[in-house]
């Protein structure tokens, strides 16, 4: 089977994704937590936060992964607090993992990918926001142009997507209200299977048309007209 490499697999959208494709793809797990589920082959602790921890993850998987047929870039950190209470750590770290790691992953895995896929996973939070969470938005506007320029660098070899979530309900202990699913045109909150089922969609694809996108998944909410 090819290989297929998620980081952030243990919880939430990366697990969805793992759970997905598991069946069909061999799975390479990167995240600085062991997986509890069973949805991978191969796991590599890192914390993508560091780049000199990257450095050893990828020369390792590189001795060991003779080749890739996809990279999925899902590792993530969000904050939300008041610009003023925001350190220079807090946004050093958030880009470092949220769009560095893509970077330095996608930099040193592309040789790997020949006729493969990329996906990073955004957020709506590239193209709107609420106060405080400048870090987190700056990171995924970063993931979605870094995802178009990827597109071009690779053209004919690699296609690169990106997918922008809404709000997805990672939280398995939460079931959101009435109100909350209401609040959304397509009716409810979604599902991390919603992304992992466009995953899986994207990587079907084989002869490369599908590239330098950003498919945004948010049960429609970005399109509602918002009065006061």
């Amino acid at each position: 089977m090819q290989n297929v490499m998620i980081t952030g697999a243990s919880h939430g959208i990366g697990k969805a994704i793992a759970q997905a494709l598991y069946k069909r793809y061999t799975i390479i797990a990167i995240d600085q937590e062991t997986p509890s589920h069973t949805f991978f082959s191969h796991f590599y602790r890192c914390d993508l936060s560091q780049s000199d921890a990257i450095a050893e993850t990828i020369t390792q998987i590189k001795n060991e992964i003779p080749a890739l047929y996809g990279l999925i870039n899902n590792a993530g950190m969000f904050i939300h607090k008041p610009l003023n209470e925001q350190s220079l750590q807090d946004w050093e770290k958030i880009i470092a993992l949220n769009l560095t790691a893509p970077y330095l992953l996608s930099q040193a895995f592309a040789p790997l990918l020949t006729h493969g896929h990329i996906i990073n996973i955004a957020s709506t939070r590239a193209s709107m926001s609420e106060a405080g969470t400048e870090p987190y938005s700056a990171s995924k506007g970063g993931i979605v142009s870094l995802t178009h320029a990827l597109s071009l660098s690779l053209a004919g070899n690699v296609s690169v997507n990106s997918i922008s979530p809404g709000w997805i309900n990672t939280d398995e202990t939460y079931e959101p209200t009435k109100a909350e699913h209401a609040w959304h045109p397509s009716g409810r909150v979604g599902k991390p299977s919603d992304i992992a089922e466009l995953v899986r969609f994207l990587l079907e694809r084989e002869d490369g048309f599908i590239t330098g996108s950003d498919f945004v998944v948010d049960g429609g909410v970005s399109k509602k007209m918002v009065y006061p």
